[in-house]
């Protein structure tokens, strides 16, 4: 009984990975064609007016650069490389990370070791350490950015719900699931663990270069270009990447694909430590992902969605948790660097494991 019940299950997981590695190969026939090799830029200033090139490199490519004022990132980036030998006293710098939410510090250790740095863009007046006021001022730039980045989508794409997904002020930590945080990744310089694959949850990521390059994309991103290490497309001092998580992904039915990305191993055996600070836009707690006039109905068993729902049931019906379908999911099937596009879920197999497990 017990081998009947394994082969029937090797089989099941079997024709899962089939059917999402026969949606890939099928989806990256089409999509990348659509921009050239090497990745145009876009300013800040001009995303509204030139969303439709912005969004194309966003939809097709994977990724887009928009080149920011990061007068902060510097001062940052110096400021939390000083943490990276330490276990640092966060009210030395005037930082709390109990009272108000504003800050969360911790050390990770699986599937590698890195010090983390959460911070919220909420935060407002003077501190007295400039390197952890530049690094909220940072955050705070970064918000803003990602905020106009997603107007471009939405106003591109005529989804202006997208903007009611997030929250008007960013939500203190201790409020949220998950909310919109700046995230210091301070790497010791030893590692073992290989590139750790991985998509991200939210609508948009905006990353700009850490203090040297091991961001890699997926070498299954066929319109990556020329090198997968994708800081060294950046100007440092003025470009940050941006690129869509499972959140946008499924609230425009998968007009835009998430990013599967990594950090290299290779360099960070380097020896020197290494600071990432990606800004993470997040749906607000109590937002609601609807199906989009565009889906196909065979995905439409994904929708409503929700992060953290205000109750689970929404106009009567069941409503996805998409914090667990991306994480124990979605997430799962990239951690090969596979890209699984949304409509390998049409599977009935995958259909089958979704309503099971996956509803609020």
């Amino acid at each position: 009984m017990h081998s009947a019940w394994v082969c029937c299950h090797v089989r099941r997981v079997a024709a899962i990975c089939t059917a999402a590695f026969a949606a890939h190969f099928l989806y990256l026939g089409g999509c990348f064609a659509a921009v050239g090799r090497v990745p145009k830029k876009v300013a800040a200033a001009d995303l509204i007016p030139r969303q439709a090139e912005f969004c194309q490199e966003l939809k097709h490519r994977g990724f887009a650069i928009v080149q920011s004022d990061l007068s902060r990132r510097k001062e940052a980036l110096a400021w939390l490389e000083g943490l990276a030998e330490t276990d640092p006293d966060l009210a030395d710098f005037g930082l709390s990370s109990d009272d108000d939410g504003l800050v969360r510090y911790q050390r990770v250790d699986f599937p590698r070791t890195v010090q983390r740095l959460d911070v919220t863009p909420a935060g407002s007046g003077a501190l007295a350490d400039p390197g952890a006021e530049a690094t909220l001022g940072l955050a705070a730039d970064l918000h803003a950015l990602s905020l106009t980045c997603l107007t471009a989508v939405a106003q591109h794409e005529k989804l202006p719900e997208l903007l009611s997904l997030v929250a008007d002020r960013p939500e203190p930590l201790n409020c949220a699931k998950e909310p919109s945080i700046m995230r210091a990744n301070i790497y010791g310089g030893q590692d073992g663990a290989g590139p750790c694959w991985h998509l991200d949850l939210g609508l948009l990521t905006v990353a700009p270069a850490g203090s040297w390059p091991a961001l890699m994309a997926s070498p299954f991103h066929d319109s990556i270009g020329e090198t997968a290490f994708l800081e060294e497309l950046l100007d440092p001092d003025r470009d940050v990447l941006v690129f869509a998580g499972t959140a946008l992904v499924l609230a425009t039915a998968a007009a835009y694909t998430g990013l599967v990305h990594g950090v290299s191993a290779g360099r960070l055996k380097q020896g020197r430590a290494r600071v990432s600070v990606p800004y993470f836009l997040r749906p607000r707690s109590g937002a609601v992902l609807e199906k989009p006039p565009w889906c196909d109905e065979s995905l439409a068993y994904l929708y409503p969605a929700a992060v953290q729902a205000e109750g689970g049931i929404h106009t009567g019906q069941p409503m996805l948790d998409l914090l667990r379908f991306h994480r124990d999911l979605y997430g799962r099937l990239c951690t090969r660097g596979q890209v699984v596009p949304l409509s390998a879920f049409a599977a009935e197999d995958l259909q089958q494991k979704v309503r099971q497990d996956f509803y609020l």
